[in-house]
Protein backbone atom coordinates (compact mmCIF):
# COMPACT_ATOMS: atom_id res chain seq x y z
CA UNK A 1 0.00 0.00 0.00
CA UNK A 2 0.81 3.67 -0.64
CA UNK A 3 2.31 5.36 2.56
CA UNK A 4 0.10 7.96 2.35
CA UNK A 5 -3.23 5.48 2.09
CA UNK A 6 -1.92 3.37 5.04
CA UNK A 7 -2.15 6.87 7.78
CA UNK A 8 -5.00 8.11 6.14
CA UNK A 9 -6.83 4.82 7.02
CA UNK A 10 -4.71 4.97 10.23
CA UNK A 11 -5.91 8.42 11.48
CA UNK A 12 -9.56 7.43 10.32
CA UNK A 13 -9.38 3.82 12.90
CA UNK A 14 -7.70 6.78 15.36
CA UNK A 15 -10.43 8.85 14.95
CA UNK A 16 -13.25 6.20 14.83
CA UNK A 17 -11.96 4.74 18.22
CA UNK A 18 -11.76 8.14 19.92
CA UNK A 19 -15.46 8.89 19.06
CA UNK A 20 -16.18 5.98 20.23
CA UNK A 21 -14.18 6.55 23.77
CA UNK A 22 -11.71 4.44 22.86
CA UNK A 23 -8.55 6.05 23.04
CA UNK A 24 -3.96 5.78 23.43
CA UNK A 25 -2.71 6.55 26.29
CA UNK A 26 -0.73 9.13 24.67
CA UNK A 27 -4.53 10.62 23.44
CA UNK A 28 -6.19 11.29 26.47
CA UNK A 29 -4.79 14.28 27.19
CA UNK A 30 -5.67 15.75 23.63
CA UNK A 31 -9.63 14.85 23.92
CA UNK A 32 -9.53 15.72 27.10
CA UNK A 33 -9.02 19.23 26.58
CA UNK A 34 -10.96 19.75 23.20
CA UNK A 35 -14.44 17.70 23.66
CA UNK A 36 -16.22 17.90 20.93
CA UNK A 37 -19.09 20.48 20.17
CA UNK A 38 -22.48 19.54 20.32
CA UNK A 39 -25.22 21.64 19.44
CA UNK A 40 -28.50 21.91 20.93
CA UNK A 41 -31.48 20.32 19.42
CA UNK A 42 -33.52 22.87 17.68
CA UNK A 43 -36.50 20.41 17.54
CA UNK A 44 -36.43 19.60 21.40
CA UNK A 45 -38.90 21.59 23.15
CA UNK A 46 -36.16 23.56 25.54
CA UNK A 47 -38.79 24.44 28.09
CA UNK A 48 -37.98 22.96 31.99
CA UNK A 49 -41.25 20.77 32.01
CA UNK A 50 -42.72 20.08 36.20
CA UNK A 51 -41.90 17.06 37.66
CA UNK A 52 -44.69 15.12 39.60
CA UNK A 53 -46.38 11.84 40.43
CA UNK A 54 -47.79 10.87 36.18
CA UNK A 55 -50.54 8.82 38.61
CA UNK A 56 -51.46 12.42 39.99
CA UNK A 57 -54.10 13.66 37.68
CA UNK A 58 -52.88 17.36 39.27
CA UNK A 59 -49.11 16.58 38.05
CA UNK A 60 -50.51 15.50 34.90
CA UNK A 61 -52.13 18.32 34.23
CA UNK A 62 -49.79 20.50 35.09
CA UNK A 63 -47.45 18.61 32.90
CA UNK A 64 -49.89 18.66 30.32
CA UNK A 65 -50.90 22.31 30.60
CA UNK A 66 -46.94 23.13 30.56
CA UNK A 67 -46.77 21.00 27.24
CA UNK A 68 -49.49 22.96 25.81
CA UNK A 69 -51.31 19.73 25.45
CA UNK A 70 -54.07 20.67 27.42
CA UNK A 71 -57.53 21.52 25.59
CA UNK A 72 -60.71 21.07 27.43
CA UNK A 73 -63.81 22.43 24.88
CA UNK A 74 -66.12 24.97 26.83
CA UNK A 75 -69.34 24.01 27.08
CA UNK A 76 -71.91 26.34 24.29
CA UNK A 77 -73.42 27.51 27.94
CA UNK A 78 -69.93 29.36 28.59
CA UNK A 79 -69.56 31.10 25.29
CA UNK A 80 -70.49 34.05 23.89
CA UNK A 81 -72.58 34.45 21.29
CA UNK A 82 -69.85 36.01 18.98
CA UNK A 83 -67.63 33.13 19.73
CA UNK A 84 -70.59 30.62 19.39
CA UNK A 85 -71.29 32.29 15.41
CA UNK A 86 -67.83 32.25 14.94
CA UNK A 87 -67.22 28.90 15.81
CA UNK A 88 -70.66 28.10 13.36
CA UNK A 89 -68.58 30.41 10.81
CA UNK A 90 -65.58 27.95 11.00
CA UNK A 91 -67.34 24.90 11.32
CA UNK A 92 -69.86 25.97 8.07
CA UNK A 93 -66.33 26.62 6.10
CA UNK A 94 -64.84 23.55 7.11
CA UNK A 95 -67.66 21.38 5.68
CA UNK A 96 -67.83 23.43 2.37
CA UNK A 97 -64.29 22.65 2.07
CA UNK A 98 -64.67 18.90 2.63
CA UNK A 99 -67.75 19.20 0.07
CA UNK A 100 -65.79 20.80 -2.43
CA UNK A 101 -62.85 18.09 -1.60
CA UNK A 102 -65.39 15.31 -2.26
CA UNK A 103 -66.75 16.84 -5.50
CA UNK A 104 -63.13 17.01 -6.82
CA UNK A 105 -62.40 13.58 -5.89
CA UNK A 106 -65.74 12.13 -7.17
CA UNK A 107 -64.96 14.33 -10.76
CA UNK A 108 -61.11 13.31 -10.86
CA UNK A 109 -62.28 9.51 -10.44
CA UNK A 110 -64.63 10.00 -13.02
CA UNK A 111 -61.87 11.36 -15.49
CA UNK A 112 -59.43 8.60 -14.21
CA UNK A 113 -62.51 5.93 -14.86
CA UNK A 114 -63.15 7.78 -18.84
CA UNK A 115 -59.62 7.69 -19.60
CA UNK A 116 -58.72 4.47 -18.26
CA UNK A 117 -61.80 3.22 -20.33
CA UNK A 118 -60.57 5.43 -23.29
CA UNK A 119 -56.86 3.67 -22.59
CA UNK A 120 -58.65 -0.06 -22.79
CA UNK A 121 -60.29 0.73 -25.85
CA UNK A 122 -57.61 1.96 -27.91
CA UNK A 123 -54.83 -1.06 -26.52
CA UNK A 124 -58.01 -3.57 -27.67
CA UNK A 125 -58.20 -1.90 -30.88
CA UNK A 126 -54.40 -1.85 -31.05
CA UNK A 127 -54.44 -5.43 -30.46
CA UNK A 128 -57.37 -6.38 -33.07
CA UNK A 129 -54.90 -4.41 -35.95
CA UNK A 130 -52.14 -6.39 -34.76
CA UNK A 131 -54.32 -9.89 -35.18
CA UNK A 132 -55.34 -9.06 -38.52
CA UNK A 133 -52.01 -7.48 -39.50
CA UNK A 134 -50.36 -11.12 -38.44
CA UNK A 135 -53.70 -13.21 -40.25
CA UNK A 136 -52.62 -11.30 -43.47
CA UNK A 137 -49.10 -11.99 -42.72
CA UNK A 138 -49.77 -15.72 -42.34
CA UNK A 139 -52.69 -15.95 -45.98
CA UNK A 140 -49.55 -14.02 -47.71
CA UNK A 141 -47.01 -16.60 -46.59
CA UNK A 142 -49.44 -19.21 -47.18
CA UNK A 143 -49.87 -18.05 -50.55
CA UNK A 144 -46.18 -17.32 -51.52
CA UNK A 145 -45.53 -21.07 -50.39
CA UNK A 146 -48.25 -22.17 -52.94
CA UNK A 147 -47.09 -20.09 -55.48
CA UNK A 148 -43.24 -21.57 -55.14
CA UNK A 149 -44.41 -24.74 -54.64
CA UNK A 150 -45.67 -24.59 -57.84
CA UNK A 151 -42.69 -23.34 -59.45
CA UNK A 152 -40.64 -25.71 -58.29
CA UNK A 153 -43.63 -28.44 -59.98
CA UNK A 154 -43.21 -26.51 -63.15
CA UNK A 155 -39.47 -26.34 -63.34
CA UNK A 156 -39.20 -29.77 -62.59
CA UNK A 157 -41.60 -30.85 -65.32
CA UNK A 158 -39.93 -28.52 -67.53
CA UNK A 159 -36.26 -30.05 -66.69
CA UNK A 160 -38.04 -33.58 -66.89
CA UNK A 161 -39.08 -32.57 -71.01
CA UNK A 162 -42.76 -31.93 -70.72
CA UNK A 163 -42.69 -28.49 -72.92
CA UNK A 164 -45.87 -27.01 -71.60
CA UNK A 165 -44.34 -26.61 -68.20
CA UNK A 166 -41.05 -24.77 -69.76
CA UNK A 167 -43.09 -22.13 -71.29
CA UNK A 168 -43.35 -18.52 -69.03
CA UNK A 169 -47.10 -17.67 -67.54
CA UNK A 170 -48.28 -14.51 -67.67
CA UNK A 171 -49.88 -13.50 -64.41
Amino acid sequence: MKPFIVLTIAATLAGAGAAQGQTSPGAEAATSEASPYVAPNGYRDQRVLPQGDPADPAAREALLRARGEAYHRAPDSQQTEAELAVTRALNAEIAAQNDLAERQEAADRLAHDAALARYQIEVQQTEERARAAAEATRAAQDQYDRDYAAWEERVAACRAGVRAACAARRP
